[in-house]
């Protein structure tokens, strides 16, 4: 019986060792998976432009000088015409449609549709000059998920080889934060349209207030 009740003791004990282990396994991962759940919320991401001007951004944040950048990329891009902007315009829409809303998207769609005269047989590019580089009076807020952007470029078209236009535009632009898988859009941003009323002339347009 001595044998036995030592036998037995001996079993619960390394019953007791083995949960007393298990418990604080579970402690322990239940402190990992807290942290892991708070640290994108508590990780800040530091991108400098340059040494004498740091930003620091949390995760997640879109910077004003992204949303610059992606708006001039997008506009250079969309209104690039090689050959002939009935052609290459088309093309160009739907190549970054991921990049543009929906509502957009069709407004632009239909505009061509209706103006064929306007896009046969020209050709056409944005040339951004030096006035054109980053400011922020140039980007503002409009909401969380809102940016309104200035910029100006120099539109050059031809038509049948004869230059008909070399002038420099000012263009309003609408930008939003575009929720889409990461691999069609990895900005996650989406141009929504011109602002009213639209490209014109830089020598016709105020200056946007800061």
């Amino acid at each position: 019986m001595s044998d036995a009740k030592t036998y037995t003791h001996q079993i619960e004990q390394q019953l007791r060792y083995r949960n007393r282990i298990i418990y604080l396994l579970l402690a322990l991962l239940a402190l990992f998976g807290i942290g892991w759940l708070r640290m994108p919320t508590l990780l800040n991401v530091h991108v400098p432009p340059d040494l004498s001007r740091p930003q620091i951004i949390k995760p997640n944040e879109i910077w004003p000088a992204n949303v610059y950048a992606f708006a001039e990329n997008l506009i250079t891009q969309l209104n690039y015409c090689h050959e002939d902007c009935a052609v290459d315009y088309p093309k160009n829409l739907n190549a970054i449609r991921d990049y543009i809303t929906e509502r957009c998207h069709a407004d632009l769609h239909l505009h061509q549709q209706r103006n064929e005269s306007l896009y046969s047989s020209r050709t056409r590019r944005l040339l951004p000059g030096a006035e054109s580089l980053f400011d922020p009076k140039n980007v503002t807020r409009l909401g969380k998920d809102a940016w309104e952007v200035h910029m100006e470029f120099l539109l050059e078209e031809h038509v049948k080889g004869i230059e008909t236009r070399n002038r420099r535009y000012h263009y309003p632009i609408r930008i939003v934060h575009y929720a889409t898988p990461l691999e069609r859009n990895p900005y996650q941003l989406a141009f929504d349209c011109y602002l009213p009323p639209g490209p014109q002339p830089v020598d016709t347009v105020a200056a946007p207030t800061p």
